[in-house]
């Protein structure tokens, strides 16, 4: 098997069509047929089920999946690190609300004192994902996470900690009840742990909100035009806050504060790659 194998077979999967992955490929449908026959000869399976009008995955198929999409992924970062171009290659991930609001300029700036280390940061990665291959595997050397895991194989170093608060472009003359949290004036997203355990226990079982975000900028586009009110870190709110473009609400609850480590396999620790992921992320 080798790596155009695995594209192809990825390639089919985002398109459950032969014609429109060869398509995509840029190669011919003979191919990209060739490709998928050799791949499933060299793992003894057949990894599609396919008739004149549909293409879908076998069992063995749907198992394959994630080890193509990790196999192809540690080929790219070992070209990373076997390049010349670089003295040392730098892979980081976490949510990407960090990345915008707290380290982008501690990423500029170590750009410019480390012109020779190549960086790369990754954002809104599964964390179970993050943990069971990226970082297991050496592809990612440092992670942030709110909800560093206990794992045997890996070391955690506090970063920093970030207020949660409840804001809204237009103040609020009475504090915030769950009860509020029903109405069409909230706007939700999910923030790292502790908070959705908490706001779970404030707005009950069954709850749905009427608008619901998954995005760090979205979130805050929509509550700077006046969407209504929720809630985001202080590092994402305060500059608004100053400037008066959205305001503190106050609340009949206390909201908890997320507190952001720095993850790392614990047998990696003196490796320059992990030093210099620490260093960046440590710098003031």
């Amino acid at each position: 098997m080798d790596s155009s194998q695995l594209e192809a077979f990825l390639a089919i999967c985002k398109t459950m069509n032969f014609t429109k992955a060869a398509d995509y490929l840029h190669i011919s449908q003979s191919a990209i047929t060739a490709r998928i026959k050799a791949l499933e000869t060299a793992m003894g399976k057949s990894l599609f089920s396919r008739n004149n009008r549909n293409v879908t995955l076998t069992k063995a198929g749907i198992a394959f999946y994630p080890y193509v999409e990790r196999m192809l992924r540690l080929y790219e970062e070992s070209k990373l690190t076997l390049s010349e171009q670089f003295d040392q290659a730098i892979v980081l991930s976490g949510p990407g609300s960090v990345w915008h609001y707290r380290y982008l300029p501690n990423i500029l700036s170590f750009r410019r004192m480390h012109p020779n280390v190549a960086i790369k940061f990754l954002s809104d990665i599964d964390p179970g994902y993050m943990i069971r291959d990226l970082l297991l595997d050496g592809v990612v050397h440092v992670s942030i996470r709110f909800d560093p895991p206990d794992h045997p194989k890996v070391s955690k170093i506090q970063l920093f900690e970030d207020e949660i608060l409840l804001v809204s472009a237009h103040p609020v003359s009475h504090p915030i009840t769950g009860e509020d949290f029903r109405s069409s004036s909230y706007c939700h997203i999910e923030w790292g742990s502790p908070f959705p355990d908490w706001f779970a226990g404030i707005v009950g079982a069954g709850y749905i909100p009427a608008l619901q975000s998954d995005h760090s900028a979205i979130m805050l586009t929509m509550l700077l035009q006046g969407a209504g009110y929720g809630f985001l870190p202080r590092s994402i709110a305060q500059p608004y806050l100053d400037s008066r473009q959205l305001f503190q609400l106050s609340c009949a609850f206390q909201i908890p504060t997320m507190t952001a480590s720095a993850v790392y396999l614990t047998e990696s620790q003196e490796q320059a790659s992990v030093q210099l992921g620490l260093a960046l992320l440590q710098r003031a």
